[in-house]
């Protein structure tokens, strides 16, 4: 995982386990590592982005405490995939 914290927010982006390695806690593990980061850095909360279609990954975060927020994610695109 690559967590940041900007002064308000914190943000958790490109969780990954290996696929031989799921569903034994490794995830839980690393998101908590991550969580205790930033939180001995004063965040309050953290921010993830995850695509509507990757139902696994919304229902790992959702399972650890993750709640979706009442907000529009906005993005542009500078350099063309």
């Amino acid at each position: 995982v690559m967590a940041g914290y900007e002064g308000h927010r914190g943000w958790l982006n490109y969780l990954a386990v290996a696929p031989a390695c799921r569903h034994r806690g490794f995830g839980r593990q690393i998101v908590a590592a991550a969580e205790a980061r930033l939180q001995l850095l004063g965040c309050p909360k953290i921010n993830l982005q995850v695509r509507s279609g990757n139902v696994a990954a919304l229902d790992f975060y959702q399972k650890i405490g993750f709640r979706m927020d009442e907000v529009v994610s906005l993005g542009k695109r500078l350099v063309a995939e």
